[in-house]
């Protein structure tokens, strides 16, 4: 009778911690889901998450938790941050929408790359100020074109604390 009793009390717990692991993380996988189909996902829990490499332009996570995602070269121009916690999130190589005036031609017999970045130098006052972005590449391999109308990610009142920021440097 102890042997069935300590069989049962095993199985309870090797399914509890199942649960834990696997459960919160298709949970978070749905939200990624619906947060893309959406461009909404408000207050929810993201964190660890990896986001890294997506198209999150004008999504809104205001209040969200990405503590510890991984936002490594994610588009968030125009994204709603507000009061997200992304304390020690990856935004490493990441597009915030925020770019000075540039310009870059390059060329050779090869390849080509033209590029074209527009935005108020103002960011701070008007973080949402539209921004034209235009580049064309072209190589052996091929040609792309990317042209973006967008705006800054707005991060007022988010948590920093930790994070990489684009530039590969570390908010403390």
């Amino acid at each position: 009778m102890k042997l069935k009793t300590l069989a049962s009390v095993v199985v309870l717990m090797a399914l509890g911690v199942t649960a834990t692991i696997y459960v919160p993380r298709a949970i978070r996988q749905q939200q990624v889901k619906e947060l893309l189909a959406t461009k909404q996902c408000q207050g929810c829990n993201l964190s660890g998450t990896n986001l890294q490499g997506l198209d999150l332009t004008g999504v809104n996570l205001a209040g969200a938790n990405l503590a510890g995602a991984n936002l490594q070269g994610a588009s968030l121009g125009n994204a709603n941050l507000k009061r997200a916690n992304l304390e020690k999130a990856n935004l490493e190589r990441a597009d915030l929408g925020c770019t000075a005036l540039k310009f870059n031609l390059r060329a050779d017999e090869d390849s080509a790359d033209v590029s074209l970045n527009m935005e108020s130098s103002d960011t701070a006052a008007d973080p949402n100020r539209t921004l034209l972005n235009f580049n064309f590449n072209a190589n052996p391999d091929g040609a792309t074109l990317r042209f973006n109308l967008g705006g800054c990610a707005n991060l007022e009142g988010a948590n920093l604390k930790g994070a990489t920021l684009p530039d590969g440097s570390v908010k403390l």
